[in-house]
């Protein structure tokens, strides 16, 4: 019995090499990322057949001494209507002046305020030795009337492509605190611009700041162009959140990153955790515009081995990851092996990763937790965070200690939501830290 044992180990290892199962990279030693493939299910019990396997996969920009950086074009947007005022927008003009600090004479900046009205405080240039004259320009702006947002975004977009570039990092830096209420406002339009937005190549952080602002607006323009949405609580912080975002932007590693994934007949991809929608087709792409040193981007795809090709397909999937300047194509198959015996099944589960796709499930489950909240309908919200309430104990109960702190974040977050609908509302507040936490998880950026 223990020279099968060995010997069924022995077979296990080359298994859990193929498969990524520990994560092994794919990569050329001079690749700007690296890509890393495993399963939660190594091995696939015959018994068990119709249980889907979860495929993760993880795409790290590589940590290189600072050479000479992609130069910027940035245009800071920035809402001063009559709610801005006091301590929102002073720390906004502070956040706004130490970014200017940081940027190389060659990155071009462009800011432009609204209010009622749209106003470019500071047209794009270079920034060459104009630190002084823009921090002057930045400290006389005063808050006005309504919230001209859309207008507002589009005039950023509209400064960025003055020296629009692929040479050029480009992105709008939104701020606001209230909800658009001149021009178009309805979440949809705004949406749109983003899209088009997205499609000439530049993109748009959102930073929402207090309770006010309309998140599901901020969220979806952020997430057309694949950049970064931040919910700020206390606007003490806001200076940190700008350093935060400049760093990204400054140790960019890749840029429009393609990662395609291709099933084999017989293996069907179900969906993405974390992303809404079914999927339908064998192969599947997502994109994603950036890729920065020390960052870890990750998808977890679900998919199933049919019927008729259990026991008889042993790659599940090969994943191709390609990006602007690649030499050649990174490919990474994802491998299983098929066994009868159930305790070596369950004993190559790679826990963490199941705990993992347990969170990124809960993100969409949220997200329609607050949807039925938002429609009145508490008493089936109530039911979906208890549903995950539920899931998530049980995940936890069974992942190692680093996926368990992750889980313990999760639960609180819902479990606060869940007390609030007691009363059958939601908080702004509440609200925004369940969004900002969905958001946070289905966009990973690590």
């Amino acid at each position: 019995m223990e020279i099968t044992h060995r010997l069924k180990l022995s077979a296990l290892a080359l298994i859990l090499t193929a498969s990524g199962n520990p994560a092994m990279p794919v990569f050329a030693a001079d690749e700007a990322v690296t890509l890393k493939t495993s399963v939660d299910r190594p091995l696939l019990v015959k018994e068990g057949r119709g249980a889907p396997v979860v495929v993760k996969i993880e795409v790290e920009g590589c940590v290189a001494p600072r050479q000479e950086r992609s130069p910027l074009n940035l245009a800071i947007v920035l809402d001063r209507s009559g709610s801005m005022s006091g301590a929102k927008l002073e720390q906004a003009k502070q956040a706004a002046a130490l970014l200017v600090d940081q940027l190389d004479p060659e990155d071009v900046l462009s800011l432009v305020v609204y209010e009622s009205e749209i106003q470019v405080v500071v047209p794009a240039a270079r920034l060459g030795e104009r630190r002084a004259e823009i921090r002057r320009l930045i400290e006389r702006i005063e808050t006005g009337g309504s919230t001209a947002l859309y207008g507002g975004v589009e005039e950023g977009s509209r400064q960025l492509r003055e020296f629009l570039s692929k040479e050029r990092i480009n992105r709008v830096l939104l701020l606001s605190d209230g909800i658009a209420n001149v021009g178009p406002s309805d979440n949809r339009s705004i949406a749109d611009l983003g899209n088009r937005i997205a499609r000439e190549g530049m993109s748009v952080t959102t930073i929402g700041l207090g309770s006010d602002y309309n998140e599901t607006l901020m969220t979806a323009l952020a997430e057309a162009s694949d950049a970064n949405y931040y919910h700020i609580a206390d606007v003490e912080t806001l200076p940190e959140v700008f350093k935060k975002e400049l760093g990204e932007l400054q140790t960019i590693v890749a840029r429009e990153v393609i990662i395609e994934i291709r099933c084999p007949e017989g293996v069907r991809p179900i969906r993405f955790l974390g992303r809404p929608g079914e999927l339908s087709s064998q192969t599947e792409r997502v994109a994603f515009a950036t890729v920065s040193g020390g960052q870890k981007r990750e998808l977890y795809l679900e998919c199933q081995v049919e019927e008729g090709a259990f026991g008889k397909i042993s790659e599940i999937a090969n994943v191709v990851l390609r990006h602007e300047g690649s030499a050649k194509d990174q490919i990474a198959p994802v491998v299983v092996g098929y066994t009868e015996d159930i305790t070596l099944a369950e004993k190559t589960m790679d826990r963490g990763i199941r705990a993992e796709a347990a969170i990124f499930e809960n993100a969409v489950a949220t997200e329609e937790a607050i949807a039925l909240a938002d429609q009145g309908n508490a008493a089936a919200s109530r039911a979906v965070l208890d549903t995950q309430i539920t899931k998530l104990k049980e995940a936890q109960a069974a992942a190692p200690a680093p996926q368990q702190a992750a889980i313990s974040r999760e639960l609180e977050g819902i479990s606060k939501a869940r007390e609030e609908l007691e009363s059958d509302q939601l908080s702004k507040e509440q609200r925004k830290v369940l969004s900002n936490g969905a958001w946070q998880t289905r966009n990973s950026k690590r």
